[in-house]
């Protein structure tokens, strides 16, 4: 770090133990415009976490552990973010990397308070009035859901025990996300619908957004599902091969997708090996490279 990035560091640092947080945001600012580090970026989520700017801790958090997977109080300042954001699982995962690296009385005692806590199912009435964050101005995607027959309307039909007769085919729309928030509770409800649900709504988000969306949040589970989808998608001709090359040549660009490939099992290989078959040659080479998939070997 330059002198002069490492000054305007300090001043920040002075004007936060004044909590002056406004002020240390302005020096942190100042400073990763000269050199981007980790610790600025890990002192200016601390800030935004202090002021209640979630969002903007993760973003910070994101970028630091970026800079340095290894960075404990980037962990445990992202669980923290989470935690506030209602992804009460991924602020539990985040603490679990924590405490691997340094044993910490205040991760810990984070850890006990949420590990038996859900993530937030339901939109809570103050986000609804907010309106941004649930409600877009964003293409909407039409996504056809099969109801078997067989469904019973709790809501209709509370003591009876007979069947519900609805239509064979609804339609629900799920909005392009713009947010962490909304892309994770839209995940925890295609999840329990078929993998090409989760894979339409997937290739309907800008590939320009994907690392601000997710970043260092995706998941394996979020991956093989995307991968499933992909391959029924393809094999039913319902999206063209151009979108799902865009797709996974920027999710190959997402620092966090680099660690999930190593995790790979077979059943991610098997799909997206799949995947690959439809597309042109050229793309199936660097999608395969780029995914640490092995050629078999010729007899």
């Amino acid at each position: 770090m330059s002198d002069e990035a490492n000054r305007l560091k300090e001043e920040g640092n002075r004007c936060f133990r004044e909590k002056r947080y406004h002020k240390a945001i302005e020096f942190y600012n100042q400073s990763l415009q000269l050199v981007i580090s980790a610790a600025v970026l890990g002192n200016r989520a601390q800030c935004y976490l202090n002021l209640e700017r979630w969002s903007e801790a993760l973003m910070d958090c994101n970028r630091a552990l970026e800079l340095d997977p290894k960075f404990d109080k980037a962990l445990y300042r992202r669980a923290l973010a989470l935690e506030n954001i209602g992804l009460k699982a991924s602020a539990v995962k985040d603490l679990d990397r924590c405490l691997a690296l340094t044993q910490s009385v205040a991760a810990q005692a984070l850890k006990e308070k949420l590990v038996n806590e859900r993530d937030a199912e339901i939109i809570e009435v103050e986000c609804v009035e907010k309106g941004d964050e649930i409600r877009s101005d964003s293409d909407f995607v039409e996504i056809v859901i099969d109801i078997p027959q067989d469904v019973k309307d709790d809501h209709t039909m509370p003591e009876c025990t007979s069947l519900a007769t609805v239509e064979d085919d609804v339609t629900y729309h799920f909005g392009v996300p713009t947010t962490h928030r909304q892309f994770f509770k839209d995940f925890n409800e295609l999840k329990l619908l078929a993998p090409e649900k989760f894979a339409s709504y997937f290739l309907a988000i800008p590939s320009s957004n994907y690392c601000s969306l997710f970043g260092e949040l995706l998941e394996c589970e979020m991956i093989s599902l995307l991968f499933r989808g992909l391959v029924r998608l393809l094999q039913t001709q319902k999206c063209l091969e151009s979108q799902v090359s865009n797709c996974l040549f920027s999710l190959s660009e997402i620092p966090r997708f680099k660690l999930l490939v190593m995790f790979f099992g077979e059943d991610e290989k098997r799909d997206l090996n799949i995947v690959c078959g439809f597309m042109p040659y050229s793309d199936q080479v660097d999608i395969k490279k780029r995914f640490l998939l092995e050629e078999s070997p010729e007899d």
